[in-house]
C-alpha cells in the first residue's frame, strides 16, 4: 500500500492517532507522528517535523477524514517496519491536506480492543494492546515524582467507572497532565467519557504514544451518557461518599472473591504442600 515516491493524487484517509510531539535524543530536532487509516482498515505512519508541527495543529484533528495529497513517502528501514510499516510518510509545507465531512467513526472504533476493568489483571503481564473506554468521576491532585532514571515527573490520577458500577485508577503522565487532565478536570462536573488506546500494562497509566477521546463523536459514548442519566443518584453517592480513595492499586473495585482461595480451606491440604513445596527442598541441613 501507498509504494510511490510522491503522491500526486488525492488519498482519503482518517486520521486514527496522533502522538504527542517529541525532540529527538540525537539531532533535538522536534517531530510528531500520526497514523493514518484508509477505508479498508489499512494504516500508515507519517511524520511532521519543526515548524509543520505547529502549522498543521489545528488542521489535522483526531478522527477526522482528509483529503491527502503531495506527502513525501520512503521505505521505512527494516529494523522499524514491524512497529510502523514497510513505508514511512513525511508531512510538509508542501502536503495538500483537506478536511472532507464524512462520519467514518464505526470504522475507527474497530481499531480499539476494549478490555473491561475487570479482565485488566489478565492483560498485565502479556502483549495485549490495551484499551478502555470509562467515564471520569473523579481527579486526585497533581504531584511530582522521581524516576528510576531520577528525572521529575509530574502526573495526576483520575479515577474512572464502567457501567457496572466498578471503578479503576488511571495514572496520567507529563503532557497528558497539562493536556487532558486539565480538560477533565475543567469539565468534571460533565462526567466526560474517556475512550483510551495504548496504555502500560504492569500499571494502568500512558505511555508517549497513548492516545484519547474525551467525549468523542462516538454513539457508545452517547450510550454512556444514557446509561449516567439514569443511574445519575447512584453515580453521585459513589462520587460524594469517595470510598474508592482508600484504595491506592490502579484496580481499585475489590477483586472477584472467586478468583482467591480462603486461608482456612487451603491450610493442612495437598494445596498447601504444592504451593510451598517439599519440607527437604526448602530447609538446609543442619
Amino acid at each position: 500500500m501507498f509504494i510511490q515516491e510522491i503522491l500526486d493524487g488525492q488519498l482519503k484517509l482518517q486520521l486514527l492517532k496522533k502522538s504527542l510531539a517529541r525532540t529527538a535524543k540525537k539531532s533535538l530536532k522536534k517531530y510528531q507522528n500520526i497514523i493514518l487509516m484508509d477505508s479498508e482498515g489499512s494504516t500508515v505512519q507519517a511524520t511532521l517535523y519543526d515548524h509543520n508541527i505547529i502549522a498543521f495543529q489545528d488542521e489535522l484533528i483526531q478522527g477526522k477524514t482528509y483529503l491527502i495529497s503531495n506527502a513525501l513517502v520512503k521505505l521505512t528501514n527494516l529494523e522499524y517496519r514491524s512497529q510502523s510499516g514497510d513505508t514511512q510518510w513525511t508531512i510538509s509545507g508542501k502536503t495538500r491536506i483537506q478536511q472532507v465531512d464524512e462520519n467514518n467513526n464505526a470504522l475507527l472504533l474497530t481499531t480499539y480492543n476494549f478490555i473491561d476493568f475487570e479482565d485488566l489483571e489478565n492483560h498485565m503481564d502479556t502483549n495485549t494492546d490495551i484499551s478502555i473506554i470509562g467515564m471520569v468521576i473523579d481527579t486526585r491532585p497533581k504531584r511530582m515524582i522521581q524516576t528510576r532514571s531520577g528525572n521529575q515527573c509530574q502526573v495526576q490520577d483520575i479515577i474512572l467507572i464502567n457501567k457496572r458500577l466498578e471503578t479503576i485508577l488511571l495514572t496520567m503522565w507529563e503532557n497528558f497532565v497539562d493536556n487532558e487532565c486539565n480538560y477533565i478536570c475543567e469539565n468534571l462536573a460533565k462526567k466526560p467519557v474517556i475512550i483510551a488506546k495504548h496504555l502500560k500494562r504492569v500499571s494502568l497509566s500512558t505511555k508517549a504514544n497513548s492516545s484519547f477521546f474525551i467525549d468523542g463523536p462516538f454513539d457508545i459514548v452517547e450510550h454512556f451518557k444514557t446509561w449516567a442519566k439514569k443511574n445519575a443518584e447512584t453515580l453521585n453517592n459513589i462520587m460524594s461518599e469517595k470510598c474508592y480513595l482508600h484504595l491506592t492499586p490502579s484496580k481499585i473495585s475489590l477483586p472477584n472473591k472467586s478468583k482467591y482461595t480462603e486461608i482456612k480451606t487451603f491450610r493442612d491440604s495437598k494445596r498447601l504442600k504444592d504451593f510451598f513445596g517439599s519440607k527437604e527442598k526448602h530447609l538446609s541441613k543442619s
